[in-house]
C-alpha cells in the first residue's frame, strides 16, 4: 500500500517529504551533539545504581552534576561528588556510541551496557566528609574532624556545611576493627589537595577508609547539584 501510494505521488511531493525527513533527522542529530557537549563540558547525568548512599539516594535516582572549574576552592565540606572509577574498562567506538545514542533518547533510563560494566569501572558518588587541613578519626562509623583552625575535635555533622543524615548497621558479632567497614578509622590529617570521602551508607561499598584521602584534582571530578527522577523526590543539593 505505501509503495503503491508512493509510486503515483508527484516528484514535487516526493522532494517535499525527503526534505521534512532530512530535516528532521538533521535537527535531532544537531540535538544529540550539542547535548554531548552540554554533557562533557557543563552537565552530566547519572543514574544511581546502588544503594551506598542511603539515606540520601537510592538506587534508580538520576541526579544531575557540574564539573568543578576551580578544584581547590570549589569543593566544600558535606558537598555530593562524584568520583573517578578504579579502572576504566576497554569498550569500542561503536559499543560507546551505541551506548550514548540510547542514553540520549532514554534520558539514562537506560544502559545496554551496564550489565557487562565491573561495578569499579563506573563513576563512584561519595560525600566529602574531610577537607585539606583537618585532622580526623572515625570512631563509631562517625569521622570526627579538628579542623586546622580549632583545637577540639567535632563531629562531622557539627562542622559540615549542609545538613545529612547517615545510615549505620550493626556489623557481624565477631567483626574485627581492623577490617574495612568496622567503624573505626585512625588519626591522620589531610594535607593539601586531599579529600577524605564517605557513603552515606557506612557499610554499603568503598570509600576512602578503604582507598585513603583523594587528589581533589585526579580523582574528584564533578558536583551534583540535583535529584530529578524520581519526580516526587526532585530536590538541589
Amino acid at each position: 500500500m505505501f509503495f503503491q501510494r508512493y509510486k503515483f505521488t508527484s516528484y514535487t511531493e516526493r522532494r517535499v517529504k525527503r526534505f521534512k525527513i532530512l530535516r528532521i533527522c538533521f535537527i535531532t542529530f544537531l540535538i544529540f551533539i550539542i547535548y554531548q557537549l552540554i554533557s562533557s563540558y557543563i552537565i552530566t547525568t547519572y543514574r544511581i545504581q546502588a544503594d551506598t548512599m542511603q539515606p540520601t539516594f537510592s538506587s534508580g535516582d538520576m541526579v544531575i552534576t557540574v564539573p568543578f572549574y576551580t578544584t581547590q576552592k570549589d569543593i566544600e565540606r558535606g558537598a555530593l561528588v562524584t568520583v573517578e572509577p578504579i579502572e576504566r574498562p576497554h569498550q569500542s567506538f561503536l559499543g560507546k556510541t551505541a551506548q550514548k545514542v540510547v542514553a540520549f533518547f532514554t534520558f539514562q533510563l537506560i544502559n545496554p551496557f551496564a550489565s557487562i560494566q565491573p561495578a569499579q569501572a563506573k563513576p563512584f558518588i561519595r560525600r566529602v566528609v574531610g577537607v585539606p587541613g583537618d585532622t580526623i578519626y572515625m570512631e563509631g562509623f562517625v569521622l570526627h574532624i579538628k579542623t586546622k583552625n580549632d583545637n577540639h575535635f567535632l563531629t562531622e555533622f557539627e562542622v559540615a556545611q549542609n545538613d545529612y543524615n547517615v545510615k549505620i548497621e550493626s556489623l557481624p558479632e565477631n567483626w574485627d576493627t581492623s577490617l574495612p567497614f568496622s567503624g573505626a578509622y585512625p588519626e591522620i590529617t589531610l594535607k593539601e589537595g586531599e579529600y577524605f570521602v564517605l557513603c552515606d551508607n557506612r557499610i554499603a561499598s568503598s570509600d576512602s577508609r578503604l582507598w585513603g584521602p583523594l587528589q581533589a584534582t585526579k580523582q574528584i571530578k564533578g558536583r551534583i547539584v540535583m535529584r530529578y527522577w524520581p519526580f516526587s523526590h526532585i530536590s538541589l543539593f
